[in-house]
């Protein structure tokens, strides 16, 4: 019998677990997931599913690790998911993830930020890196998923010499996400989705650490921090412009600062960005990827971005005064 394609999702927070349970729905794949801080919840109970655009349901992962370790047990793996945050201040995501990886193994990046591939090419060039950016809605709390009415999965081939070799293993994992609900497309160039995503995601997460738990809805509709999002916004379009050479694909209708905060009051239920979260719980935030990195491609390319400088400097204060 021919053996399926193994999965590994590593992360069982709301993107690992949602298109964990995604993959789990099909027969052409076999889908591990490695958790850590929510390992007996994964193991015993698994995920209540309250899904706008799939309904409701339970899922109950096959097979669960609570660690990298443990996992790398149990064979290899065709494709390898990251899940995980990405704070390379804090730790190396391509070094807690290596005892999994083999000539063999497609590395998927499901993480935000900028620059989040470059620690990955470096420690495995002859992998292939997959940068992949979504689009949903979702959040974990208390063992539940919800997610709502959307959900596209868009991922490229990160350096072009591994394009065409791997692009038939690549097409594979995206009509298995396909033929479970999850819109999911191919980019040669991937960077304007990752910063058309960014514009949001290096606006409002930093801006609610700073606003002290307001929901994006809220901030969009205030007209001193709309000012504040759509001048961020702003830097992010001319910068990432600048970066890929490229327009941004307008997913959600967003071209510019004014249509990104016309989409967010759009939004129904109020949206609490993961940095806010993290702030609140006193976790590390994003802020290398989300601010730094992007802070550091602006100036080897002659743009001005004050305010994500004056962020940066602002949420770096607040993490660091955490243990005062």
């Amino acid at each position: 019998m021919e053996l399926k394609p193994r999965v590994l999702i590593v992360g069982g927070g709301a993107i690992g677990a949602l298109f964990g349970w995604r993959l789990s729905q099909s027969d052409r794949v076999s889908v591990s997931l490695v958790c850590r801080s929510n390992y007996t919840e994964a193991k015993t109970r698994g995920y209540l599913v309250d899904s706008a655009q799939f309904g409701k349901g339970v899922y109950r992962p096959k097979s669960v690790f609570q660690s990298i370790d443990e996992a790398s047990l149990c064979g290899s793996y065709d494709y390898v998911i990251v899940a995980l945050k990405a704070l390379p201040n804090i730790y190396d995501c391509a070094d807690r993830v290596a005892r999994v990886i083999t000539p063999s193994t497609m590395v998927m990046l499901f993480q935000n930020g900028i620059g989040i591939e470059d620690p990955f090419v470096k420690r495995f060039p002859h992998v292939p890196i997959v940068s992949t950016v979504s689009f949903v809605s979702v959040k974990h709390e208390n063992g539940v998923l919800k997610h709502g009415g959307f959900s596209m999965l868009a991922s490229g081939i990160h350096l072009p010499e591994h394009r065409l070799v791997y692009a038939d293993k690549l097409q594979f994992i995206c009509d298995v996400f396909g033929e479970q609900g999850v819109s999911s497309i191919i980019e040669q160039d991937i960077q304007p989705y990752r910063w058309q995503k960014h514009i949001l995601n290096g606006s409002t997460n930093p801006v609610s650490v700073i606003c002290n738990g307001a929901s994006c809805q809220q901030m969009a509709k205030n007209p001193h921090c709309r000012t504040l999002l759509e001048e961020t916004m702003a830097e992010i379009f001319v910068l990432g412009k600048k970066v890929t050479g490229r327009a941004f694909p307008g997913v959600d209708g967003i071209v510019d600062p004014e249509s990104a905060t016309s989409y967010i009051k759009s939004i129904p239920v109020p949206v609490y960005t993961s940095m806010l979260v993290d702030s609140q719980c006193k976790r590390p935030m994003e802020r290398d990827v989300i601010l730094k990195n992007p802070i550091a491609l602006a100036a080897q390319h002659g743009v001005d971005v004050p305010h994500m400088k004056a962020l940066y400097a602002m949420v770096t204060m607040i993490e660091e005064g955490y243990s005062k």
